[in-house]
């Protein structure tokens, strides 16, 4: 089977902790492109730091994004 993202949404952000850390959920939305297993959702919890930028945050949660698809594809 092989999947494909329809989409993602990035859910509110928490509080820094006194590190700086911050996280929140991003869901993705993912279709099977064989047809051989329904559309599902699935829940990435995401890590930042106020040290980066609002780029370097964006481009971190489109990697998670796309790791996770390379590992249910692989």
């Amino acid at each position: 089977m092989k999947y494909e993202l329809i989409k993602y949404d990035v859910a509110n952000e928490s509080k820094a902790d006194n590190d700086g850390n911050y996280n929140c959920n991003i869901t993705i939305g993912i279709k099977c492109i064989d047809g051989i297993a329904p559309d599902f959702s699935k829940d990435i919890a995401s890590v930042s730091n106020n040290s980066q930028t609002g780029t370097e945050v964006d481009l971190q949660r489109q990697t998670e994004v796309e790791n996770y698809l390379i590992l249910i594809n692989a």
